[in-house]
C-alpha cells in the first residue's frame, strides 16, 4: 500500500469514529491499517473491527453498530482477522472478568487466495516450470544440468510471487505490470506490457511481511547461480554440493509457500533432488574452495557469507540451504525398525547405531521442550485440551509410523517398563495448521 493509499484509509478510519461516536483504538496502528484487506469505506464492518480489534468490546457495546454482528464476524474472518473464544465451543465470544459477554479480535492471519483467472493461469505455470527444473536436474547424464535447474527454479518463483501480488490485488493484472515514472505501463518490442521483475516482486512482498528472510535469501541465492552460471563450466564438486543444497532448500521453500498462499497440494510430485551419488562425501570434504577457479571460490564465499547469517533452524518453515546426508535404513517405513538391513553374509560390514542417536538427531523435543517451541512459535497457543487433543493424534505410531513422535522404553526390546515420549522437529509443522504464527 502506498503512503497515499494509507493517508486515506487513515482518513475514513476518522470519520468512521466520528460517525459512530467511537473512542479511538491505539492498537490500530499502520500495520493493520496498511493491510490491502482493511475495509475501505465508513462502515459498521470497520467500527466493528475499531471496537474489538486487540481489546474486548462487550455485546452492548457491539449493539450501537449492530444488533446482527453474525455477518460483520464472516466478513472479518474472512479478511484473516481472528477472534478470541470461550474454549467451549464457541469461538467468537466470551466472558470477561465482570461476567459480560464480548468479543475481540486477538491476530490476523493472512487468507487463502482464491484461485481463479490470471492468477491460476500464472500459478499453473509457476509449478510446471518447478517441476521441469526437477525433471532436468534429475537426469545423471545432462551437461548444462545445475544452471539449467536454477534458471527453471527461479523463474518458477518468479511467477509465483507475481501469482502472490495478483492474488492481494483481486486478481488485477496492472499490480504486475512494470511502470514509468509517470506512472504509465511500459512495452515491450512487440507492444506488449512488461511486467515487473523478480527483484521488485521481492521487495513488495517484503515490504508488506508477506515473504519470509531465510526464503528471500534463498531465492538470493538462486539467483546468483542463474546469474553466474556461464562460470560453471568448471569442474568443482564443492559448487555441485552447494548447489543441490540451496536447490533443495528453494524447492522445500517452493512447496511451503505454495501451501501457505494458495493452500495448493503439490503432493501428486516427487519434489526432491537425486542424491549426489557418484563420488564419497570425503571426495567432497577433502577439497579446499580455496583450490577452486576464482570465480568459483568467490561465489562459495558469498553462500557462506549468507548461511552465517542465518544459522540452521529445523524448527523453521523456509531455510537458506538444507544439507544433504545418507543413512542406513531397514526397508521398513516404520520409525521403530532397525536402522541396518539383515544378512547371513559373514563377510558384510557390522553397523552399530545406538537408541541414543535416534532420539538426539530424529526426536529431539521433550514434552517440556515442545511446549515451550510452541509457546514460542504462535500467538495463541495455550497447553489445553485443544492442544492435547491434536498432539494425541499425531502421536498414533500406526498412523504416523512413528512420524511425529517415538517412545523411549526403559526395556526396548520388550518395550516394558517406564517410558518417555520424544517428538520430532516435523511436528511443528503439523501443529502450524491449528495456531497462528507470530510474525
Amino acid at each position: 500500500m502506498t503512503t497515499q493509499q494509507l493517508d486515506l484509509v487513515k482518513k475514513v478510519v476518522r470519520q468512521c469514529v466520528r460517525e459512530y461516536s467511537l473512542s479511538q483504538n491505539p492498537a490500530m496502528d499502520e500495520t493493520i491499517l496498511s493491510l490491502n484487506c482493511f475495509p475501505k469505506a465508513s462502515s459498521k464492518k470497520m467500527a466493528f473491527l475499531i471496537l474489538t480489534y486487540k481489546r474486548e468490546a462487550t455485546t452492548e457495546e457491539l449493539a450501537r453498530i449492530s444488533s446482527q454482528p453474525a455477518g460483520l464476524i464472516r466478513d472479518l474472518r474472512k479478511d484473516g482477522f481472528i477472534f478470541k473464544g470461550d474454549g467451549k465451543g464457541n469461538n467468537y465470544l466470551f466472558k470477561n472478568a465482570k461476567g459480560e459477554t464480548c468479543r475481540s479480535v486477538v491476530g490476523y492471519k493472512k487468507p487463502k487466495a482464491e484461485i481463479k483467472g490470471r492468477l491460476k493461469a500464472v500459478l499453473e505455470k509457476s509449478v510446471a516450470a518447478c517441476v521441469s527444473a526437477i525433471e532436468i536436474y534429475n537426469k545423471p547424464d545432462f551437461k548444462y544440468r545445475e544452471e539449467t535447474f536454477s534458471i527453471l527454479l527461479v523463474n518458477a518463483w518468479e511467477l509465483l510471487l507475481k501469482a502472490k501480488i495478483l492474488a492481494i490485488n483481486d486478481n488485477d493484472i496492472r499490480s504486475i505490470q512494470a511502470t514509468d515514472k509517470e506512472g504509465n505501463t511500459k512495452l515491450n518490442r512487440a507492444g506488449n506490457p512488461l511486467t515487473i521483475d523478480i527483484n521488485y516482486a521481492l521487495q513488495q512482498l517484503v515490504d508488506q511481511k508477506l515473504l519470509d528472510a531465510r526464503c528471500r535469501e534463498n531465492i538470493s541465492l538462486l539467483m546468483e547461480i542463474r546469474d553466474n552460471a556461464i562460470h560453471f563450466i568448471n569442474k568443482s564438486k564443492n559448487l555441485n554440493r552447494k548447489i543441490q543444497e540451496v536447490g533443495t532448500a528453494g524447492l522445500s521453500n517452493y512447496v511451503t509457500a505454495v501451501g501457505e498462499w494458495f493452500d495448493k497440494d503439490l503432493s501428486q510430485y516427487n519434489f526432491y533432488l537425486m542424491p549426489m551419488s557418484f563420488f564419497h562425501v570425503t571426495d567432497i570434504e577433502s577439497h579446499s574452495i580455496l583450490h577452486s577457479d576464482k570465480q568459483i571460490e568467490n561465489i562459495l564465499k558469498h553462500f557462506q557469507s549468507v548461511e552465517d547469517q542465518y544459522p540452521s533452524d529445523a524448527s523453521a518453515s523456509y531455510n537458506i540451504t538444507l544439507r544433504i546426508q545418507t543413512h542406513f535404513v531397514k526397508a521398513s517405513s516404520t520409525a521403530q525398525a532397525l536402522d541396518v538391513r539383515y544378512t547371513d553374509n559373514p563377510e558384510a560390514p557390522e553397523i552399530r547405531v545406538s537408541e541414543e542417536s535416534i532420539f538426539k538427531n530424529k526426536y529431539p523435543l521433550t514434552y517440556a521442550a515442545l511446549v515451550e517451541k510452541l509457546k514460542d512459535r504462535y500467538i495463541n497457543f495455550r497447553p489445553d485440551n485443544r492442544f492435547h487433543k491434536i498432539k494425541k493424534e499425531l502421536e498414533d505410531q500406526e498412523k504416523h509410523l512413528g512420524r511425529f513422535c517415538r517412545i523411549n522404553y526403559l526395556n526396548v526390546i520388550e518395550k516394558k517398563g517406564s517410558q518417555q515420549k520424544f517428538y520430532s522437529m516435523e511436528i511443528l509443522k503439523e501443529f502450524d495448521k491449528h495456531y497462528t504464527k507470530r510474525k
